[in-house]
């Protein structure tokens, strides 16, 4: 498998990060709007900009994840503390229910939505370093799903059975699958440098990911088994936070180019 030439999607080379797509293709996406606030947007087929996911937003929220119906979604949300809190909001009513993890650096990051709707995975420092944890729809019972070393980025299996992340367990930060009870902690592949932010194909059999060799940041693929590596970027000053469409023939990521951070989507060929 690989790319063709990305295609850009954004032309204002404003600083952006975790874009995700929703089933009708459209894209939802943080933004650096001022140099204190961090925005969520959306950006539907074909339109010429994008639209404010929140207009009225005062505080900065980011890393929005969505249930397969988009009956719930969630995010991030900071106003400035070093307090990062889980807002789980029902999308028909607006409803929010929290759960903030309290001041200093108890810090929620990447948020990953069960498929279903029943739980929110994220990552949450800890004792041990920072763990990957999970709480219900309603912000309660939570569960630490790892232990020990450093443990960020996870991301539900689209069946919801199971929960990639990247963990400095082993040395680097490597790439890990393991059930979504925390059970058969299985490490992908070992390879020398940085990765992160993995996301599922739509079929399951493949994690996109960042690689950082050596200061380069590309988007890779491979297989669950650990084996079919390739690079799927290349080009870019770098590219970023990788998300794969739900029709699984493209991924959507951030690219960096003279300091301009725009979103691109890039084809792939088998």
């Amino acid at each position: 498998m690989n790319s063709s030439k990305p295609l850009r999607l954004t032309t204002d080379g404003t600083w952006k990060q975790d874009p995700l797509f929703l089933d009708s293709g459209e894209i939802v996406y943080t933004v650096l709007e001022t140099p204190t606030l961090m925005r969520l947007m959306q950006l539907k087929p074909m339109a010429k900009s994008p639209i404010k996911l929140h207009p009225d937003a005062t505080a900065n929220e980011f890393e929005a994840t969505f249930t397969a119906d988009r009956k719930y979604y969630a995010f991030v949300q900071s106003r400035g503390n070093l307090n990062m809190k889980l807002v789980i909001r029902e999308a028909a009513t607006g409803k929010d229910s929290i759960f903030d993890p309290g001041g200093g650096f108890a810090s929620i990051r990447r948020p990953s939505f069960h498929p279903k709707g029943d739980r929110v995975c994220f990552a949450i420092p800890a004792a041990s370093g920072q763990e990957i944890a999970s709480v219900g729809r309603d912000g309660r019972d939570l569960k630490t799903l790892t232990s020990g070393g450093i443990n960020n980025w996870p991301a539900y299996s689209p069946d919801g059975k199971r929960i990639a992340f990247c963990s400095s367990r082993d040395g680097d930060f490597d790439l890990y699958v393991m059930n979504a009870d925390g059970t058969d902690v299985k490490r992908i592949i070992k390879l020398k440098g940085m990765q992160t932010r993995p996301c599922w194909s739509p079929d399951e059999q493949r994690l996109a990911f960042t690689w950082n060799r050596e200061g380069k940041y590309d988007i890779h693929a491979v297989n669950i088994d650990g084996t079919g590596l390739v690079r799927l970027t290349d080009g870019l000053d770098r590219a970023d936070y990788p998300v794969w469409h739900p029709d699984g023939k493209s991924l959507a990521f951030v690219g960096e180019q003279a300091g301009r951070f725009d979103l691109f989507s890039a084809s792939l060929a088998k």
